[in-house]
């Protein structure tokens, strides 16, 4: 159940398609307009949103990266390089920029080029390389993107960067971002970053740039409707001439809680369960325990093992006051743990992106139903029974 699996119909994103659509068009008339960062829960689509947005770009005569993913370990630098060095050939390929592409090796240069393993291209940054990098991300980034807006300009075309879980990019990351998309709209040049990440991501843009604010939208990516979930399920059945029954129809949209990945999950097994055409309530009751197990296994349990046996007991404690938000105090009581070590912990876990907090003072899960599946799988008392002693795991 990775990440990203394109739904056989993608419905209720209406708004954030138009606003893209919006946002290349102003860029491509020499207008500004904000950049764009989609925030939301794990499981909502953002990652199937920015596939969307590449096929439109190409769609639409720009030229889009293929999507960055940030991890906590990625090399930043290096996966712009590539993404930039990628989107030049597909330039080329569509306005055949010849001489002007050979002009980028320069500014390229800082970016060492080598043959990986697989035979494909691997940059890592040599700050001694002559050519125009000057081994501060900032200046390389604003030089980087002037040059390829200008290039783009002249051909009557633009580049669009797709960035998913930029919460893990660091804050020099960030403020070398927004420092080049500034300069992108001072000189209204038409290069675009669309990023997506968990609830915390526009705090973090803001706080590493405070102009960030006015440089980038940030449209929340939520929960399908009702309808929209209806038609997530419908379209692809009719296609298939499969139905679903009324009351089996009511009942996932209910226990999916119009997250698209529960969506994905309950109909796909209802729809396998089905002996006929006809997809019922029985064989969604029927589904459901298959659908959790899977659920816990490969969209749950893989969450939970990024934490370590005191960040566990820290996640427990919060599943065991109910659902949440939580006050981060009521946590750390729950878990007789002293308020600086359970600081900690929190701290800890926004960083590896499986809490979030949503007020001062508040914390809560990115994924959502994490908390059933915490007591389900790991209650409170096993966790904590399972957690070295103290503050510290070493």
């Amino acid at each position: 159940m990775s990440a990203g699996n394109p739904p056989a119909a993608l419905t209720g994103r209406d708004a954030q398609i138009e606003q893209f659509k919006r946002l290349i068009g102003r860029l491509s008339n020499g207008l500004n307009e904000p950049s764009m960062i989609l925030w939301g829960l794990r499981g909502v689509g953002k990652t199937v949103l920015l596939l969307e947005f590449e096929s439109v770009a190409d769609q639409e005569g720009w030229t889009p990266s293929e999507p960055i993913e940030i991890r906590s370990d990625t090399d930043f630098r290096a996966e712009l390089a590539d993404a930039a060095y990628a989107a030049l050939l597909r330039l080329n390929r569509r306005k055949a920029i010849g001489e002007k592409l050979k002009s980028f090796t320069g500014l390229l240069a800082g970016f060492k080029a080598g043959v990986g393993a697989d035979g494909g291209l691997e940059f890592s940054f040599d700050p001694n390389a002559i050519g125009g990098s000057t081994g501060d991300l900032e200046r390389d980034l604003i030089q980087l993107f002037v040059e390829l807006g200008e290039t783009a300009r002249s051909h009557d075309t633009g580049v669009v960067f797709l960035v998913d879980e930029m919460q893990f990019l660091g804050r020099a990351e960030m403020e070398a971002i927004a420092a080049a998309m500034h300069r992108m709209s001072q000189l209204k040049l038409p290069i675009a970053v669309v990023g997506t990440g968990l609830p915390q991501l526009p705090g973090l843009m803001v706080e590493a740039k405070s102009y960030a604010e006015r440089l980038f939208s940030y449209p929340q990516v939520g929960p399908l409707s009702e309808q929209a979930t209806r038609e997530a399920l419908l379209k692809p059945a009719e296609e298939a001439g499969v139905e679903f029954d009324a009351r089996a129809l009511a009942q996932i949209v209910e226990i999916s809680g119009g997250y698209p990945t529960f969506i994905q999950a309950y109909g796909k097994e209802a729809w396998n369960m089905a002996p006929g055409p006809t997809i019922s309530s029985d064989d969604v009751e029927a589904s459901a325990p298959i659908v959790q197990t899977k659920l816990d296994e490969e969209f749950f349990h893989v969450r939970f093992e990024k934490a370590t046996p005191r960040e566990r007991v820290y996640m427990a404690a919060m599943a065991d006051l109910g659902d949440g938000p939580y006050r981060s105090s009521d946590v750390a009581k729950r878990m007789a743990s002293r308020p600086a070590t359970a600081s900690s912990l929190r701290d800890a876990l926004i960083k590896k992106g499986l809490i979030f907090s949503p007020d001062h003072g508040a914390v809560d899960f990115t994924v959502p139903h994490f908390s059933p599946f915490m007591r389900r799988r790991y209650p409170l008392e096993a966790v904590a029974g399972d957690a070295p002693a103290g503050g510290s795991e070493r």
